[in-house]
């Protein structure tokens, strides 16, 4: 389960993305594993966070629902009136605090980064994402009334029965049966091209001992959509015991005379990936596959050139 400060950031980001209100088991739902188990327990630590949202300014909306969910309280947040808009920032003042963000990789510092207006930017950074996905409520509504979706991904047409959506690391994510593969797969919404066409209604059944949380890995570097997908990093001696004791000794691969070590480290994740290589500065070096190598050099060289 996520501790509170990183639930508190993602219900800000969910309820800022929502164009409709959202109730609390709504909201258990898309942050799958980051609320305790049980309604109880549930609604008890939603309702600290809501006060503690509340405590803290900021301007939690609710209204009671009608019809099918009539007497039910949903919940959103206001962007205009919560984002810090005027602060007029420079591109190399935005591309510095989100430098910043991803070297301490804390959570508070990216619930700032919420306040601040973190946007999708072409610069290769990691930002507070929370952008306008025009497919994201066509999959609320497909996911709710078991509708199948085919849209476009990567160039390949994609037919798949929406189980979840979820919110991890700033970026929403579609799991569900994909029928082209005949497997659970997980995809990120941000990355649909083009539009989403949804079929009819009740075209299947969500397995009953689907679990989200087992699913979706928890480490941000394996979230992806090439779960297998693994970079081969040297990692200088001064940092080598602390990367050890944090992927463990079997992610080495080698060791050096000089006590650097190199190891396997997932890379599904290519914001995640970059955020913890920048965490290492330049104790650390990509060494393979190729194209990881060269996606990070054109992310630093992009990084200076916005300097």
């Amino acid at each position: 389960m996520a501790d509170a400060l990183e639930r508190i950031t993602n219900l800000v980001a969910l309820l800022m993305a929502t164009r409709t209100p959202l109730t609390h088991e709504q909201i258990a739902n898309e942050l799958a594993g980051q609320y305790p188990a049980g309604d109880s327990a549930t609604r008890g630590a939603f309702e600290r966070d809501k006060a503690l949202l509340r405590e803290i300014g900021v301007p939690l909306e609710s209204e009671v629902l009608a019809g099918s969910d009539a007497g039910k309280t949903a919940y959103r947040i206001d962007r205009n009136r919560y984002e810090l808009t005027d602060l007029q920032l420079e591109p190399d003042e935005r591309v510095a605090l989100q430098l910043a963000v991803a070297a301490a990789r804390l959570a508070d510092a990216q619930f700032g980064l919420l306040k601040l207006g973190g946007e999708r930017s072409s610069s290769p950074v990691v930002v507070a994402n929370i952008p306008d996905l025009p497919a994201l409520p066509q999959l609320r509504e497909a996911t709710a009334t078991r509708s199948q979706v085919t849209f476009q991904y990567r160039g390949t047409a994609r037919t798949l029965q929406p189980y979840s959506l979820m919110l991890r690391e700033r970026y929403w994510y579609v799991i569900g049966h994909d029928l082209g593969h005949d497997e659970v797969r997980t995809y990120r919404v941000d990355r649909i091209e083009g539009d989403l066409v949804v079929g009819e209604t009740h075209a299947f059944e969500r397995p009953v001992d689907f679990d989200a949380r087992a699913t979706f890995p928890s480490d941000p570097k394996l979230l992806g959509d090439e779960p297998a997908a693994r970079a081969e990093v040297l990692v200088e001696a001064v940092r080598a015991d602390m990367v050890v004791r944090e992927l463990g000794d079997t992610a080495v691969l080698s060791r050096r005379p000089d006590g650097g070590v190199v190891v396997e480290v997932p890379c599904a994740n290519a914001d995640a990936f970059r955020s913890w290589l920048f965490g290492l500065g330049v104790h650390a070096e990509v060494l393979a596959p190729p194209e990881v190598r060269a996606d990070v050099v054109g992310w630093l060289s992009a990084l200076a050139g916005a300097r």
